[in-house]
């Protein structure tokens, strides 16, 4: 029980800091007090991000699991449905998004370049069409479909779940207030994690 509780302490502070360093507010200090790191700031964000992710995956699995659930005999069709579900969503969002701009090398090719780059424009095209949050929702379907289910892996899984859900939520009220009415209107017409 007691692993159980450190594996959803992780997830959870690894939540906090992924939220917490995407803030506005994180932004503002960390322009005030680290200026120079300002044009790296979103490449470092997402390095830190992956490698202090991935080490809470590679100890994760080193803890002793009890399984839940395997999606054995025709729960394997499931299983498969919900993985090739996800990667189509995370394909369609790789096409939709400015992946240069999101991981962060399009901020660094200006600055080494002496040119200032402004944020991606909001866009509508290919899968934002449909649904608001493509890379969302191959997120979650992932974390559902993409393994056995063990007691160590339920815990971060629902972690991560409701991360994502709560976090698109604060994510959608950052943006009404900074795209406005045109983002509410997008609420309205387009699903969030699904088409309507």
């Amino acid at each position: 029980m007691q692993t159980l509780l450190f594996v959803g302490l992780t997830a959870t502070l690894w939540s906090f800091l992924h939220s917490l360093f995407i803030t506005h507010s994180w932004r503002r200090w960390q322009q005030r007090v680290f200026p120079a790191l300002e044009p790296f700031s979103r490449l470092i964000y997402v390095v830190f991000s992956t490698l202090s992710l991935g080490a809470a995956f590679y100890w994760w699995r080193t803890l002793p699991e009890t399984m839940l659930l395997d999606w054995t005999g025709s729960w394997q069709v499931l299983r498969w449905v919900g993985i090739v579900t996800a990667l189509v969503f995370f394909a369609l969002g790789a096409r939709a998004y400015d992946n240069r701009a999101f991981l962060g090398l399009s901020q660094l090719v200006h600055h080494l370049q002496g040119t200032v780059g402004g944020e991606p424009e909001f866009s509508r095209g290919g899968v934002l069409g449909k649904v608001r949050h493509p890379w969302y929702t191959g997120t979650i379907l992932f974390f559902i479909f993409a393994l056995p289910v063990t007691d160590v892996n339920l815990v971060w899984r629902g972690v991560f779940i409701v991360y994502t859900l709560v976090g698109t939520e604060l994510e959608e009220r950052k943006l009404v207030v900074e795209l406005g009415e045109k983002y509410s209107d997008y609420r309205r017409e387009v699903g969030r994690f699904f088409p309507r």
